[in-house]
Formats: C-alpha cells, structure tokens, sequence
C-alpha cells in the first residue's frame, strides 16, 4: 500500500472559479504534468503566448473543478479563472513536479554579488 504512486492532488483554490450560472467552484482536483503535456505545449501557436499556453496545459490537467467533470473542462473554463488562482496552480504545479523548494539565481541590487537562494513555495501561497 505504501508503495503506490500519487497523480492526482486536490485543492481548494484561493478565490474560485464563476461559471456562466454564477456557480463558485473551488475545490480543484489537478494531475501531474506529463510528457505528452509538455510535448503539446511546444506548438508555435502557444509558444508565442504563454497566456494561452497555461489556459491549454491547465485544461489538460485539471480533471476537476467543483462540480464539473473533466469532460466539461476546457480552455474557455480555464480562460475564465482569476489569476490569483491560475498563479496558485502554476506553483502547485512546480511544487507536484519538483518538491516544495525553488532554487533562484539571485543579484544584490547594492553590490552585485550574484548567489542562489532557495524559496519555499509554501510562503507564496495565500492562506
């Protein structure tokens, strides 16, 4: 049992997705971005905007938002999300594929020394 595999990982989103009905949906269910996912992201259309590209990798991802199924999940759904919740999944979505810590190159605006930092996502995230 200990062994088993996690892809999928809920949520609940800071402010919540409005749908055409005035529904709120915060509870998100999101899987791991997978090879097939970040091949589709390479198109020229989306590389040029990485706009779009988040709204087409987040309507790949999220399986559910509330009380909608996957099957009702797609770009215009996506779209429609604030960006404090878009900026919420992308961070969690860093945090599923690479652990908790962000390593950053970082410059100090008073002398220049240039060194690494680590951030932990979790103080970025709203409470």
């Amino acid at each position: 049992m200990g062994d088993e595999i996690r892809t999928e990982f809920p949520f609940t989103l800071p402010r919540g997705y409005v749908d055409k009905d005035g529904n709120l949906h915060r509870d998100i269910v999101i899987r791991e971005i997978t090879g097939a996912d970040q091949e589709a992201m390479l198109s020229g259309q989306l590389r040029q905007n990485p706009a779009k590209m988040m709204t087409a990798l987040f309507a790949r991802v999220v399986i559910k938002l509330g009380t909608l199924e996957k099957a009702q999940i797609n770009t215009g759904v996506t779209a429609g999300m604030v960006k404090g919740d878009r900026d919420f999944l992308i961070l969690k979505l860093k945090e599923i594929d690479s652990g908790p810590e962000l390593e950053i190159n970082v410059e100090c605006p008073d002398c220049g020394k240039k060194f690494q930092a680590m951030l932990d996502l979790a103080d970025f995230m709203p409470v």
